[in-house]
């Protein structure tokens, strides 16, 4: 299975909800949140978009060059998403959108005191162990692609609002909160992910002990060791901050140290030593099915590329 979580496209607008061929737009407007859907059917440079809310921004079909102050342009496509503060300025290019084959993105507008309410609750309910941080969007890690937990939630949003439910509005509330849950604990991993996480905290301690020893056995047992806990009170930490369990990050940065050993030159074999697989097969699977293609097909993706 490759971890690629394009999320489910939506009908397109039809000829009499067309109005123009630049970011046609459809919306639900609720009590706390707005469903817009974009599309764009031909190509287009600099268009602006900017909302009053906080918005998560899903990619569903084409792709955008996403432009934002003090943020180099970037490559915008399915299967990933952004999540912006209010009255944050979007400029958009749509290079390859055409009438076959146009844009299309959703746009979830989330009123600022329902996102407060949220951020709220995990700080009153799940602090972290050792009360380092508090819990808070963070709004540099606004551009992530979606993981098996954000697509569900995120595609279930899509069938509320396409459905006829008389609970509609209440389930999408109910839904839209544990997004947000899920996309700040996507943003917590991203943190620890980055040379800037290395903290004084627990987890940040704990991740770049990892890093450090990306090489060695590591198993719960020592990893619950170094932190002084069980093994399922580090269990309950890592999923409740980050939403992943222990071992599969140090599956992810095992991977993501392959990678950047297969960019720097090193034969497949040498590269999965050095993350710490001693079977070069186990790890060539591991890597195919996380990254949708080899190692060695990595590597010769990357040199082709420079």
């Amino acid at each position: 299975m490759i971890y690629n979580y394009a999320l489910d496209v939506l009908p397109l607008s039809t000829d009499k909800q067309l109005s123009t061929l630049v970011e046609n737009r459809r919306v639900a407007t609720f009590e706390s949140f707005e469903f817009n859907v974009f599309e764009t059917y031909q190509p287009t440079l600099a268009v602006p978009l900017q909302f009053d809310d906080v918005v998560m921004v899903n990619m569903l079909r084409g792709k955008k060059v996403m432009h934002l102050e003090n943020t180099p342009s970037f490559d915008y496509v399915p299967g990933e998403t952004l999540i912006l503060p209010e009255n944050k300025l979007m400029k958009i290019d749509f290079p390859e959108a055409n009438v076959s084959a146009p844009t299309q993105c959703a746009a979830l507008t989330i009123d600022r005191r329902k996102v407060e309410g949220v951020v709220q609750f995990l700080n009153e309910r799940l602090p972290s162990s050792d009360h380092s941080a508090e819990w808070h969007f963070r709004w540099d890690k606004f551009h992530f692609k979606h993981d098996a937990e954000t697509m569900y939630l995120t595609n279930k949003l899509f069938r509320l609002m396409s459905g006829n439910d008389c609970f509609h509005e209440a389930l999408a509330e109910l839904t839209i909160q544990e997004l947000l849950i899920r996309t700040l604990q996507t943003q917590n991993l991203l943190h620890l992910m980055t040379e800037e996480g290395k903290k004084t905290s627990l987890l940040n301690y704990l991740t770049e002990f990892i890093r450090e020893h990306i090489s060695s056995e590591l198993t719960i047992d020592l990893l619950s060791k170094k932190a002084n806990m069980s093994r399922s009170a580090l269990f309950k930490e890592f999923k409740s901050q980050v939403g992943i369990s222990p071992m599969e990050y140090v599956i992810r940065e095992r991977i993501a140290f392959a990678k950047r050993f297969l960019e720097q030159g090193l034969s497949v074999k040498e590269a999965g030593y050095a993350v710490g697989f001693n079977d070069v097969n186990y790890f060539v699977r591991l890597f195919g099915r996380r990254e949708g293609l080899t190692p060695g097909a990595y590597a010769h993706k990357m040199v082709m590329g420079q």
